[in-house]
């Protein structure tokens, strides 16, 4: 039946070998017969649903002292960490896992064979995000971190390095995977000691998704700001993280504030994208507004004194020029009065062809005559158009 998954057919069949497992008499026929070692054989088959089909029947008989210990001296637990490894089969063993972590031979052998650095792995790679057997990837995640030994573990292996790496890419669904990671973290005393050490790094590899020429990255960076300093933790402590972000983006928003004095214009945009996401923020926005940096930037802006330069794909004038109108009349408003968090559009520059490129360079190394310039550039503009 497992070797061909038929859900309807195979979850109840899985519930009768749960239930038959209480009897002794059957445990001791699942072990001496060979059950046991071809149900882990089967967690091993390169077809997806079998293999899903054996984990969801191992972990209907593993309450059981001597048929989880023959597991185990089967293999159970290497070929479940194992299938930590791979993307498609990583989800549904940190499911099992989550299901019989709290059995003390079976989180020993997991840490001996470096469980809790596959588990930072998929969180890194924002595989919690999806659901498994009907449950969210983030419910799974924070049952694993309940274990205090599991989550020691996992937050010696490169967390705040994998949560910069995540932010630095200024990915949406990374993002949501570091917020929820942080989240289930901020709800135990040495997961708020990560958040503590982490914070500047974190908020400086946001800062580096910021400075980034592509302007997805950008906003997705300085909706991330937003989301960090409006987080609610459910501990007795509450908004934990958020304290903790808004008390390093007052000590580091310098940072912020040199994209925004540039000279060039995305850097420009990833300043004044990140200022508006942060404007919500009461103690935030009245700090930004008296700092010398910001007036600067503001009175050059309305004194059109500034020159940025656009080179590439940066962003269009217009657009830095909206986005910028919009971040100082937003400085002036009551957070109250705003909705959802919006930004205006940005594009970036029309990508000019090759050949004009190459027709600048050659009339300026050769003296070209301008109008035959000109009129090679209109063609190989309507080329380019085509």
């Amino acid at each position: 039946m497992l070797e061909h998954r038929l859900t309807d057919i195979e979850d109840p069949a899985i519930q009768i070998l749960g239930q038959l497992a209480n009897h002794v008499d059957v445990q001791v026929d699942l072990i001496k017969n060979g059950h046991i070692k071809d149900l882990v054989s089967l967690m091993r088959s390169r077809n997806h649903e079998t293999s899903d089909g054996a984990t969801l029947a191992m972990l209907s008989i593993l309450r059981h002292p001597h048929v989880r210990f023959k597991a185990i001296e089967e293999g159970v637990v290497v070929t479940l960490v194992n299938r930590l490894k791979h993307r498609k089969s990583c989800l549904l063993a940190a499911y099992a896992f989550s299901r019989i972590l709290d059995y003390d031979n079976i989180r020993t052998a997991m840490l001996d064979l470096s469980a809790h650095d596959y588990i930072i792995s998929a969180v890194k790679q924002g595989l919690f995000n999806a659901t498994v057997e009907n449950e969210p990837g983030k419910e799974v995640l924070g049952r694993l971190m309940r274990n205090d030994e599991l989550r020691a573990a996992v937050l010696e292996a490169h967390t705040t390095a994998a949560l910069c790496t995540m932010f630095k890419k200024g990915d949406p669904a990374l993002n949501h995977a570091a917020f929820d990671f942080l989240n289930i973290m901020s709800n135990y005393p040495d997961g708020k000691e990560l958040i503590r050490v982490a914070k500047i790094p974190v908020f400086r590899a946001i800062v580096a998704a910021l400075d980034h020429q592509k302007w997805d990255s950008q906003k997705n960076a300085a909706t991330a700001l937003h989301t960090l300093v409006g987080i609610r933790d459910s501990s007795f402590e509450t908004e934990f993280v958020t304290q903790e972000f808004r008390s390093v983006i007052l000590e580091e928003i310098s940072h912020i504030l040199k994209l925004l004095a540039h000279d060039r214009s995305f850097r420009v945009v990833g300043g004044a994208a990140a200022l508006l996401a942060l404007s919500d923020d009461e103690i935030i926005r009245a700090f930004v507004r008296e700092h010398k940096d910001f007036k600067s930037a503001r009175s050059e802006h309305f004194a059109k004194n500034k020159k940025l330069q656009y080179h590439g794909s940066d962003p269009r004038e217009e657009d830095v020029h909206r986005m910028l109108d919009t971040l100082y009349a937003a400085m002036e408003e009551s957070p109250n009065r705003r909705g959802v968090l919006k930004f205006p559009e940005v594009h970036p520059m029309p990508a000019r062809s090759r050949l004009v490129t190459s027709l600048a360079i050659l009339s300026c190394i050769f003296y070209i005559p301008c109008g035959l310039t000109a009129m090679l550039a209109g063609f190989a503009i309507d080329e380019a158009e085509k």
